[in-house]
């Protein structure tokens, strides 16, 4: 994706060059301090830099179940079941660089979006035995 520029633009010079014009109609060639430029843009808690597509294709879940009723026959069992399932299984692709897509920890209605402080998305797996008498 070619218009995402990296989040520490300038950080290898030192500066930062901002895209346009002068007043004149010449290219912009004034170079910014690293630290004032991400001070200012960050200052309005949202900049193009920092805007990414959170999309993304996951495996959400599996589950595996084997039927144990061959080997439960002559016992007093009717019935016998083992289930497998997992959660949050893999990302198959996402887009956003640095985080997981789902994990979000500002919500409000100013500040929807933003990634800050929250807690990592985790993988769970759990068995289930259905036993029936």
């Amino acid at each position: 994706m070619d218009w995402i520029k990296p989040p520490c633009q300038g950080r290898d010079v030192g500066y930062v060059v901002g895209e346009g014009v002068t007043r004149t109609g010449e290219i912009n060639a004034a170079q910014t301090p690293i630290q004032p430029y991400y001070e200012t843009i960050r200052s309005g808690l949202m900049s193009e830099q920092s805007v990414f597509n959170a999309g993304s294709w996951q495996l959400r879940q599996v589950a595996l179940g084997y039927d144990l009723g061959k080997v439960i026959k002559n016992s007093f069992l009717t019935g016998a079941r083992l289930n497998i399932v997992a959660s949050n299984v893999a990302i198959l692709k996402k887009w956003v660089p640095h985080i997981h897509p789902d994990q979000n920890g500002t919500i409000s209605d100013l500040n929807a979006g933003l990634e800050a402080t929250g807690l990592p998305v985790t993988r769970s797996i759990g068995f289930n035995l259905n036993l029936k008498f």
